[in-house]
């Protein structure tokens, strides 16, 4: 039932104000002005209502109410904004307030009950400042209850959410970095599968989705998954779209050994370069966060390379692919049609079972394709990556929510190539346009080491006018080019999984699409991130409304 429009003359600052309020959006406008410059917050980004004045509450003369919305600001930062209006009498203010209200009420589901777990130790150890100075105030101003847990030691998140009764909560907010969210995600995967029966060992089960959403307040050392969800990373640009409901599902991937299963991870694997950094990291857990800066400088110049088969079944939707220009932001076209036709998919087995058919697969026939080889680096991108240390991400075009993982493998190269292709990855450069980079969007893969003697090295050849320089190839007497002999080490690497290491290289990683959902409303922006000559458009037909 929609609600009538409500009209009338207020006074913002003793001037007065035409205040109009429909089903979708509140303004306000100065009579005076000839040339009117019409102010408005739309309903469903208005965070609270109050009565009397925003700044000194106790001196109010019930005849004002106070309007808390969402300004957006340059570069997808949100912030609070207030305007106070003045009414008539008592009665004219309440009624305006009464009917704010209930057009907040009759909009999109926000959380009013929110379990909070506080990281004092992610990133600077800075996450109970943010969360009591900047977000526990907005939480507050919106009329939402938490329950806050600071965690005490590894892995504290992940054992809260299984043990935890989440019966009387809403949704649950981590204030940290990417692994305390991973830690998160972990916990409420396992905790669903197990109260649903599933077994989590097997890879053809199909996964129950948590009920509850997450939120992330950044507080990390890179804190990726913010950067992808927000365009911003901002601890109040955060809280604000958690207080408004705003919702994303995100593809998670299961990662298995020898048909058991490691971890979910949210955002990211690396095997060799990034594997090694981390590792290598655990030493320097003094420097802080330089650390990953240091590791990183040693790992290059050992210059260190391992063998190894990747096996893959690629996505066959050529509607988008790892090369695009258009980066997910947010209602993108491509995730939403995703969760359409997981909608449908679900409907279908659910039909099914009740019609005693049984569960019939109705996913595509997997093809797999195969590569070997020698590497600096298999990374497996499920968001962008975009942070501070690099604008545009590991992929630049990785969607949330499109069912896919962007695999990404760099062969062996000389050492002044490989630092080319990483000066490329900390800017805005496209880091793919390489010969010695492959990029697939896949649905699954899987990846087992390999000694020198097991990999097939192609050889190459070439005339002097057709060398490519990038490739580090050499010339031999007879005039034709082929690739050096191998001399890496045959000892495998580790993989970074979502920041944490796995010694285990032969892994088996399948991708479940939107698994989770999360308070945030994607990308709005994207002009200071697509400078580049990577994702340099920001298609406005990526985008739905």
């Amino acid at each position: 039932m929609a609600l009538e429009t409500l009209s009338a003359v207020l006074e913002i600052d003793d001037q007065p104000y035409e205040v109009c309020l429909n089903s979708k959006v509140l303004t306000w406008d100065k009579v005076a002005l000839r040339h009117r410059s019409i102010n408005r917050a739309k309903l469903t980004e208005i965070v609270a209502i109050k009565a009397g004045p925003t700044d000194k509450p106790s001196q109010s003369n019930n005849r004002e109410f106070t309007v808390h919305s969402v300004k957006r600001k340059k570069g997808n930062k949100w912030r609070l904004y207030s305007e106070t209006f003045v009414c008539p009498d008592a009665a004219t203010r309440d009624k305006w307030i009464k009917r704010i209200q209930t057009s907040i009420e009759t909009g999109p589901v926000r959380p009013q009950r929110i379990f909070v777990i506080v990281n004092p130790y992610g990133g600077k150890g800075k996450a109970p400042k943010i969360y009591q100075k900047k977000v526990a105030p907005l939480f507050e101003l919106a009329g939402i209850s938490t329950e806050v847990i600071e965690t005490t030691h590894a892995n504290h998140a992940w054992q809260l959410m299984l043990d935890i009764d989440f019966n009387d909560v809403d949704g649950i907010v981590c204030v940290g970095g990417d692994g305390t969210f991973a830690e998160v995600v972990n916990g409420l995967i396992l905790r669903t599968q197990k109260d649903a029966g599933i077994d989590i060992n097997d890879q053809g089960s199909k996964l129950i989705p948590p009920k509850l959403k997450i939120g992330i307040i950044p507080a990390g050392s890179t804190d990726v998954v913010v950067y992808d969800t927000t365009g911003y990373n901002d601890p109040v640009t955060s809280a604000l779209q958690i207080i408004l409901g705003e919702t994303l599902g995100m593809d998670v991937c299961s990662v298995f050994h020898d048909n058991e299963l490691i971890r979910y991870t949210v955002s990211f694997l690396g095997y060799g370069f990034f594997g090694d950094v981390v590792r290598e990291s655990e030493n320097y857990r003094w420097v802080g966060p330089k650390r990953y800066e240091l590791a990183g400088a040693m790992q290059f110049m050992g210059n260190k390379s391992y063998h190894g088969e990747v096996k893959y079944v690629p996505n066959l939707d050529e509607g988008h692919s790892p090369m695009d220009q258009n980066p997910c932001g947010a209602r993108c076209n491509i995730c939403t049609r995703k969760k359409s036709m997981l909608d449908i998919n679900t409907n279908q087995r659910s039909q099914q079972a009740e019609g005693g058919v049984g569960e019939i697969d109705l996913d595509e026939t997997d093809h797999w394709n195969s590569i070997k080889g020698e590497y600096m680096y298999v990374n497996a991108a499920l968001v962008s990556g975009m942070c501070d240390k690099s604008p545009t991400g590991v992929s630049p075009a990785a969607h949330l929510g499109n069912g896919c993982v962007d695999l990404i493998v760099v062969r062996k190269c000389s050492r002044l190539n490989y630092l080319r292709h990483l000066m490329r990855l900390s800017s805005s450069a496209n880091h793919f346009d390489f010969n010695f980079v492959e990029v697939h969007r896949v649905k699954k893969f899987k990846f087992r080491p390999l000694t020198p003697d097991e990999t097939s090295i192609p050889a190459y050849s070439a005339t002097m006018d057709s060398l490519d320089l990038d490739s580090g190839l050499f010339r031999r007497s007879s005039g034709s080019y082929n690739l050096p002999r191998s001399t890496s080490t045959i000892s495998s690497s580790s993989w970074n999984i979502d920041g944490e290491i796995n010694r285990l290289p032969a892994i088996d990683v399948n991708v479940h699409c939107q698994l989770i959902n999360v308070f945030a409303r994607g990308i709005e922006q994207f002009e200071d991130k697509t400078s580049c000559n990577f994702c340099c458009k920001a298609n406005k037909n990526n985008t739905v409304t």
